[in-house]
C-alpha cells in the first residue's frame, strides 16, 4: 500500500536507541520508501526533563537527516516528534517544548508508560490533556503487561481521551503471542487509531508496515486498515483533530473482558 505514514519510529542518528550513524538511518529511509512509506515521524525518546540542548541536539540531527534523504534521493518526508515517556506534568512539558508534538503542531503527543508497571493517575493526565486541546496517543498499548492483565485499561484509555497505536512488530507475533492477540483484539474491536513499525535499526526492528497491512487483510476491512495507515496519521499532519472514538461496551455472560482474558490465555 503506497502513501503510508508511520507515526512511530526511532529514525535519527546517535541519539537514542535508533541507529548509530547516518547511514544507518539512511538505510532505515531507504526501507521506509520500499514498503509504500510516504513519510515518517522521528519519534525519539524523551523523558521529564528536556534541555534545551537535547531538544537542539535532535533538531539539528533531524535536518542533517533531512538534508541527507533528499541528497541521496530517498523520498520520504520526516517529521519531528517524540515518545514522551509518562509523567505527571506531562501538560507543562508539551507546552514548553516544541519536540513534544508530532510535527510541532502542539496538537498530538505519543506516550509510552513502563513495559511492567502503570503508574497512578494516568487517566487524570490524559484527562486533563485532552481539556487542553492535547490528543494524546498512547504507544504499544499491547505491550504492557498491566493491560495484559486488565485490558479493560485500554477502554479507560479511550474514555478519558487516549488514542491508541500498535505496532507492526506486535501484530506479527513478534513479541509473543499474548501480545499478538492483545494487538489483534483490540484491532477487531476498532480501538486503535494508528500503526507504527517503532523501527529503531535497518535490521530486525525495522519498518513492518506492509507486513503488517498484508497480514491485516485476513483480518480486517481495507478501510480501517486505510485509516490505521495512511487517513488518520494524515489528520496529524493536517491538523485535524480525532475526537469521536469506538468505545465498546461491556457484555453480559461471559462479560467482554472475561472472553478475552481466556483468549489470551489460551
Amino acid at each position: 500500500m503506497n502513501g503510508m505514514i508511520d507515526i512511530h519510529n526511532h529514525v535519527v542518528f546517535k541519539f537514542d536507541d535508533g541507529p548509530q550513524s547516518l547511514e544507518e538511518a539512511l538505510e532505515m529511509l531507504q526501507i521506509a520508501h520500499e514498503q509504500g512509506i510516504s513519510a515518517v515521524f522521528a519519534t525519539s525518546h524523551f523523558a521529564e526533563n528536556i534541555s534545551e540542548d537535547l531538544e537542539g541536539e535532535y533538531f539539528r540531527k533531524l535536518e542533517q537527516l533531512r538534508e541527507a534523504a533528499e541528497e541521496k534521493d530517498i523520498p520520504v518526508a520526516v517529521y519531528s516528534g517524540a515518545e514522551l515517556f509518562f509523567h505527571h506534568y506531562l501538560e507543562q512539558t508539551i507546552k514548553n517544548h516544541r519536540v513534544s508534538t508530532l510535527a510541532g503542531l502542539q496538537q498530538y503527543a505519543l506516550i509510552e508508560f513502563p513495559l511492567f508497571l502503570m503508574p497512578s493517575g494516568v487517566e487524570d493526565v490524559l484527562f486533563n490533556l485532552s481539556l487542553n486541546n492535547i490528543i494524546p496517543i498512547i504507544a504499544h498499548p499491547e505491550r504492557y503487561s498491566a493491560l495484559q492483565d486488565k485490558p479493560e485499561k485500554a477502554i479507560a484509555f479511550l474514555r478519558h481521551g487516549g488514542l491508541l497505536q500498535v505496532n507492526a512488530g506486535s501484530i506479527l507475533g513478534e513479541f509473543g503471542k499474548q501480545v499478538q492477540k492483545l494487538a489483534m483484539w483490540m484491532l477487531e474491536n476498532r480501538m486503535v487509531h494508528f500503526i507504527g513499525s517503532d523501527a529503531h535499526a535497518p535490521r530486525g526492528r525495522t519498518f513492518k508496515l506492509q507486513e503488517a497491512v498484508d497480514y491485516l487483510r485476513n483480518h480486517l476491512d481495507e478501510d480501517y486498515i486505510r485509516m490505521l495507515v495512511q487517513e488518520n496519521p494524515l489528520k496529524i499532519i493536517n491538523e485535524i483533530p480525532i475526537r469521536e472514538v469506538h468505545v465498546p461496551e461491556e457484555d453480559e455472560k461471559p462479560s467482554f473482558f472475561q472472553r478475552l482474558k481466556r483468549r489470551l490465555k489460551g
